[in-house]
């Protein structure tokens, strides 16, 4: 009796010809499924991605937050600034926060701003010296709706009653914390650094909590359907080589060999998809935070290495779920009757 003939084994390059050549045949649904992948690894990656440029612009966010207090703190008070006129008295250098407050009141149609200073304060800082209107501390509050003490420095002994006699209104505000909580009897001083409280501290560390659970549910459900994508459409190439498969296994192609088919075709689309969706997801960040903080400080504050990093692991999250997406597929070609498929028509 004749002893059975060792099967050929076909090598790795040969698999490899067989997918190329049917991603080219079929390239729309290569493309189909690779579109899957590219969406899935862009939410992945623009969350990653969107957190090294969120530390980056962290600084830039606080100011413009503490600057947007001041703002509401005042307008609480006085109203809007439209068409009216500001008093503001240096008492000490000014931080970055109070020249946006002042650069805020203008954009915000501001009549006018009277600008003095106390002695040995200097000039004011070009940025601000464009936008205001010199004067002198005695009149600084001339017609003025309100007269804002800005920078670090304690609250001058003032003759506050005359100061303000010739004001619109007695409308005293601090940029900074001061020790006293009235400059002149019924004349408070109102506070535009307002600290925190403990419960809008806590309420803040939970919201950054909620926000972070929703970026996590929101990754997990896209990388789900990413997986189900895949998934799907490589059951609907299986279905479209019946008899493709039936024709390989009749002229002696291994069942190891058809897995190994769809867990190359499978790796090949999940790398390209996971490469270009790390890319979209990163431009898809860099757009969205570059149009609320701008673009050249986006740029800058970008750590490429933090974002070199964050390249591998949605690689493999594209790749993974790829070729784990793959298996079933794989697995349900591979045990294919090679008669069966040949009767099958699609």
């Amino acid at each position: 009796m004749e002893a059975i003939r060792e099967q050929v084994r076909l090598p790795f390059s040969v698999a490899f010809e067989v997918v190329m050549q049917g991603i080219r045949i079929r390239f729309g649904r290569s493309l189909v499924t690779a579109t899957g992948v590219v969406l899935g690894v862009a939410f992945l990656m623009s969350i990653l991605s969107g957190q090294v440029i969120r530390q980056g612009v962290s600084h830039e966010a606080q100011l413009r937050t503490e600057t947007k207090r001041m703002f509401s703190f005042l307008t609480a008070e006085m109203g809007p600034p439209k068409d009216q006129v500001i008093g503001v008295l240096q008492v000490g250098p000014l931080n970055e926060a109070e020249v946006r407050l002042i650069r805020t009141l203008k954009e915000r149609g501001a009549k006018a701003i009277n600008w003095a200073q106390l002695t040995g304060q200097g000039a004011a800082p070009p940025e601000v010296a464009r936008l205001v209107t010199g004067t002198s501390v005695e009149e600084v509050a001339a017609e003025a709706s309100s007269l804002l003490i800005m920078g670090q420095g304690s609250l001058p002994q003032l003759d506050w009653a005359t100061l303000l006699a010739s004001s619109a209104q007695a409308t005293v505000g601090a940029t900074q914390k001061q020790e006293v909580a009235e400059v002149a009897p019924g004349v408070p001083l109102v506070s535009l650094a307002r600290e925190l409280k403990p419960e809008e501290i806590e309420a803040q560390a939970l919201e950054q909590k909620r926000s972070a659970f929703r970026n996590l549910w929101m990754t997990i459900i896209s990388l789900v359907v990413t997986f189900i994508c895949i998934s799907n459409s490589l059951l609907m190439s299986v279905t479209e080589r019946f008899k493709e498969i039936g024709t390989m296994k009749c002229l002696g192609a291994l069942s190891s060999f058809v897995r190994r088919l769809f867990l190359i075709e499978s790796s090949l689309i999940g790398l390209v998809g996971a490469v270009a969706g790390a890319l979209v997801g990163l431009v898809f960040a860099i757009i969205g935070y570059g149009l609320t903080f701008g673009f050249p400080l986006v740029l800058s504050s970008l750590q490429w290495g933090a974002i070199a990093f964050y390249f591998v692991p949605c690689l493999a999250a594209g790749v993974g779920l790829s070729v784990m997406a793959a298996l079933y597929p794989a697995s349900f070609a591979a045990r294919m009757v090679p008669g069966t498929a040949l009767r099958t028509n699609i």
